[in-house]
């Protein structure tokens, strides 16, 4: 509760603010799916709140870092090797090349991928910047996600945050259905926006799925894909990269258009569950040990930010 007042009493949430007051019912779809998702922990109906949860799906892990994560990440691969309980056939890091990171990929027994041998473009091609921020990298790290299905050679792949750790054991499939993790805070609107010049489709924000980790299906990213080039004849991170909206700082989520998309269009393939997310500064992170302890028992996962430092 504390934290959607936060959210209401924040300045620059007043565009939200503003479109959830003058939309009172989607606010209220919105908290009502929150309240019964969390009360799913507690009534034993929250898969990820057993112990002994254990799928046989095989999967991959897709992480996109720069060095600024790199003492966050080494944890995070840590957390997946511990509490992800799939089978995972790669850990795949796409991130710059240099020394450090070729030394944390043979250490944790990863596969480094270089970011500029991803895409026939790199950073640098990108120009999107709002007030004086360089926006171009973060929207970059999102094309790089979307490409996973280059080289997962399983159907499923979790695109996950550098900055996330998972406390507790957890699986992302269950009786055959995708978990949707549900954040709590309202929803970022101009991700919406993107939505519908990508592919037409309006989607109200009834709920977020921006929640720092998502598991992706091949055949169900190629139609998004597909949906998104729509006879464009340029590819699809070219018809991103076209649609962003250059006064705001952040105009699209990769995160937010795929769940979207599948949950409006293949519903009955997934099941919705509370996200459990914690964040920290990021100078916590030497105090790791004793934040899990009591993580465990309140969290699926933490996230460090770094931005959060900077508040």
């Amino acid at each position: 509760m504390l934290k959607i007042v936060n959210q209401l009493t924040n300045k620059s949430n007043y565009p939200i603010i503003w479109y959830y007051f003058s939309h009172p019912i989607i606010l209220a779809k919105n908290r009502l799916i929150i309240w019964s998702l969390v009360l799913k922990k507690y009534i034993g109906g929250d898969i990820n709140f057993k112990n002994e949860v254990k799928s046989n799906i095989p999967i991959d892990i897709i992480i996109c870092a720069v060095s600024k994560d790199y003492d966050v990440l080494v944890k995070a691969i840590g957390s997946i090797r511990k509490n992800i309980k799939h089978p995972i056939d790669n850990i795949f890091l796409i991130c710059p090349i240099s020394t450090k990171i070729k030394k944390i990929a043979k250490d944790n027994q990863c596969t480094l991928i270089n970011e500029n041998k991803v895409l026939p473009i790199t950073k640098n091609d990108i120009h999107y910047n709002v007030n004086n921020q360089d926006r171009s990298g973060w929207l970059f790290q999102q094309l790089l996600k979307f490409s996973g299905d280059q080289f997962s050679k399983n159907e499923y792949f979790l695109i996950t945050d550098s900055d996330t750790i998972y406390c507790r054991p957890q699986v992302f499939i269950n009786n055959n259905k995708v978990l949707l993790p549900i954040s709590n805070q309202l929803c970022h609107l101009p991700y919406f926006d993107a939505i519908y010049r990508l592919i037409g489709e309006k989607i109200p924000p009834v709920f977020n799925v921006t929640s720092h980790h998502s598991l992706l299906e091949k055949s169900k990213l190629k139609i998004l894909k597909n949906k998104i080039e729509n006879e464009k004849n340029i590819p699809w991170w070219q018809v991103i990269i076209n649609n962003i909206d250059h006064s705001q700082g952040a105009s699209f989520s990769e995160y937010q258009t795929y769940g979207q998309f599948c949950y409006k269009n293949f519903s009955k393939d997934f099941e919705m569950e509370y996200w459990f997310n914690h964040g920290f500064c990021k100078k916590q992170l030497k105090d790791l040990n004793k934040i899990l302890i009591y993580s465990k028992r309140k969290y699926k996962n933490i996230s460090f930010h770094s931005y959060s430092d900077q508040e």
